[in-house]
């Protein structure tokens, strides 16, 4: 080949080129755009898992609080540890439902439970969690905090402490909504040497744990002939009470602890007579408080709050708590 043949291929190849390097760079522009397109989609499924897994936990945390609750009521036996009962329920329950997750999405999901407890809000149980979930290099990882109620319609929890108070003195029976006491109460009160038992025979309290919505409390006994306090006491309401027991701790067996808690009436049978005028104070709290023999169980006076003509429903209620419902 000539000089000028050589000048020709040289010319052309330098006409090539530049397309050459126009493919080049369009193909490392295209396999950045795909790795930048694939890096968005595991980031978006890496965030997506997140939020399932914190919207799981309320749920499962709901689950496993009934179930304990239906165990203790069944059985009448209180928990020891109520709050690491519930942690390890929870992380069970967790692990089953994340422990296979990656196999199907190649996704890595955590959720350590590091604490079940009592919640400011008395109605509510506070659950905190480590949630931790991964594809391929990228990952997401957060503490939770998370208010659970025990008062929504996924979360019915029954009160558990008259079976587990009254499980060895002839047990309670209940109805949908309401706990039936017989003789238990009587018969428990009595045990412990606390006067005028016998004004509990055939006493009731509610089972369904609701919070009242009468708020302020005062308005029970302000309002036209205890009308407010009546349908209080129909509805089977519980109140805020610093005495009460928090429901974790109703579930150890205790009527008092030291944390923010709940309350409600136990509410003897209607009486025909309006003669007895002073029993023990109808708030469980008072009733069930055996921690210190019967110390805890003070007297109460007698509140008529309605009659039909034939019976007298009444409550007994200390001056405390008259004056925390607008009695006095």
């Amino acid at each position: 080949m000539d000089s000028r043949g050589y000048a020709m291929t040289a010319m052309s190849f330098l006409m090539v080129l530049p397309a050459l390097l126009l493919v080049a760079v369009l193909f490392d522009i295209s396999s950045i755009g795909s790795s930048s397109v694939s890096t968005n989609l595991a980031s978006d499924a890496v965030l997506q898992t997140f939020n399932d897994v914190e919207g799981d936990i309320p749920i499962l945390t709901s689950q496993v609080l009934m179930e304990e609750d239906k165990r203790v009521i069944e059985s009448g036996e209180s928990l020891s540890n109520s709050r690491k009962s519930l942690k390890d329920d929870l992380q069970g329950e967790l692990n089953s439902k994340y422990e296979l997750y990656g196999n199907s999405t190649g996704l890595k999901v955590k959720c350590q439970v590091r604490a079940v407890d009592s919640s400011a809000e008395p109605f509510e149980v506070e659950v905190n969690t480590t949630v931790w979930v991964e594809k391929g290099n990228i990952s997401h990882m957060e503490n939770l905090t998370q208010e659970v109620s025990i008062t929504s319609p996924q979360c019915r929890v029954a009160d558990p402490i008259p079976f587990i108070k009254c499980k060895y003195y002839g047990g309670v029976t209940n109805t949908t909504e309401r706990i039936i006491y017989g003789s238990s109460l009587e018969n428990y009160l009595n045990y412990r040497g606390v006067p005028n038992a016998w004004a509990y025979e055939n006493a009731t309290s509610p089972l369904i744990i609701k919070k009242c919505p009468y708020d302020p409390y005062k308005s029970h006994g302000k309002s036209q002939g205890f009308i407010i306090l009546k349908n209080c006491i129909d509805n089977g309401y519980f109140h805020e009470s610093s005495d009460g027991s928090c429901f974790l701790c109703r579930l150890e067996g205790k009527s008092t602890c030291p944390h923010y808690g709940f309350e409600t009436f136990v509410v003897p049978a209607p009486s025909p007579n309006n003669t007895v005028n002073s029993a023990p104070c109808s708030s469980d709290h008072v009733i069930f408080n055996d921690t210190n023999g019967v110390s805890g169980t003070y007297p109460g006076n007698h509140v008529v709050y309605y009659k039909n003509g034939v019976y007298y429903f009444k409550l007994f209620l200390d001056n405390g708590h008259q004056n925390k419902y607008g009695i006095i």
